[in-house]
């Protein structure tokens, strides 16, 4: 299986960065400003690119000199550098990605790589949105989930509507039950056991595991 390891350049968790880099994903990618997260861990992706407008000289540099693979593009384009980013591990016939650096304060930047995450749904690649309090993917079909403790579920549809849904091993459970995008019902739920199942019939979901605790 290839495994790969997108780092953005929104923020990341320097410790969460480090977990996903022991894990040893076959394939790194940063977009821009990921590549200075992977160098202040004494670590280099096997491709950088991006714009490079917010990526310093100093790390540029060193990416160069360790034979990083390096894809310039122009500034004045018409994809953000994680959409570039997500198009290279998709051509490179990916079987699961996990993305760092995607959420933060930006809601545009957040609400646009959630939507990014409908190109690999429709390949059937497994993709996550992660930071340290998020874990969020998309399903058009089912997911098992593993109990973390301390962590919560949302269930949401990005679809006007998502129908068919039944789901085990959730306090509050499902049974071919039909969530609406104008409707908030699916908002926060709880892993009863070790893990749960989650099963669609028809539409798009949005799986939102997130830490209740900060």
């Amino acid at each position: 299986m290839l495994n790969v390891l997108i780092v953005g350049g929104g923020p990341i968790d320097l410790a969460q960065l480090k977990s996903e880099m022991a894990s040893k994903p076959e394939l790194i990618i940063a977009a821009d400003r990921g590549g200075s997260y992977l160098w202040e861990i004494g670590a280099f992706p096997h491709v950088l690119l991006g714009d490079f407008d917010s990526l310093s000289k100093t790390v540029l540099s060193e990416m160069k000199a360790a034979n990083v693979g390096i894809q310039v593009f122009s500034p004045k384009k018409d994809f953000t550098d994680l959409e570039l980013a997500l198009d290279l591990a998709i051509k490179r016939g990916v079987d699961s990605i996990r993305i760092l650096g995607g959420l933060g304060n930006r809601l545009d930047h957040t609400l646009g790589n959630i939507g990014l995450l409908l190109r690999p749904l429709a390949l059937g690649i497994e993709t996550h949105l992660l930071d340290e309090y998020h874990d969020i993917v998309l399903i058009k079909d089912a997911i098992k989930l593993k109990r973390k403790p301390g962590w919560a579920v949302s269930l949401i549809p990005l679809s006007q509507k998502v129908t068919g849904i039944t789901t085990t091993g959730l306090l509050y459970p499902l049974t071919q039950a039909e969530l609406y995008l104008h409707s908030a019902r699916g908002i926060h739920n709880e892993l009863t056991g070790e893990s749960a199942y989650i099963k669609v019939d028809e539409g798009i979901l949005i799986v939102v595991c997130f830490r209740e605790k900060y």
